[in-house]
């Protein structure tokens, strides 16, 4: 009889060790898995922090653009409206001031 007791405890002990080794397998995948989203996640804030920083280069580059625009259309106004007094002896060619009335930009 207690031969039956110990094959039973033994094979009880063989069970339980297979399940651990199922389960420490199982913990393995899922600690793997933890890591891969974990770097998703890292990789996605990385991509947010760049897209901000897009964000805040792009307006600043607006904002320069905008500048210059401005200053290019107020030397454009300059030169269409210049009263040359004496120095002047002829209006601007018609075809430069067409061509300065395009670079304008509409505000």
């Amino acid at each position: 009889m207690t031969r039956y007791a110990l094959v039973a405890a033994l094979l009880a002990c063989l069970g339980f060790g297979g399940a651990a080794w199922w389960q420490s397998s199982k913990v393995d995948d899922l600690q793997d898995r933890i890591s891969a989203q974990g770097r998703a996640n890292a990789a996605l804030m990385a991509q947010a922090v760049q897209a901000r920083l897009s964000a805040a280069v792009a307006a600043a580059y607006r904002e320069s653009e905008a500048r210059r625009a401005s200053a290019a259309n107020a030397t454009i106004e300059k030169i269409l409206t210049a009263d040359l007094g004496e120095c002047a002896d002829a209006q601007l060619d018609p075809a430069l001031s067409d061509i300065l009335r395009g670079l304008r930009q509409a505000d």
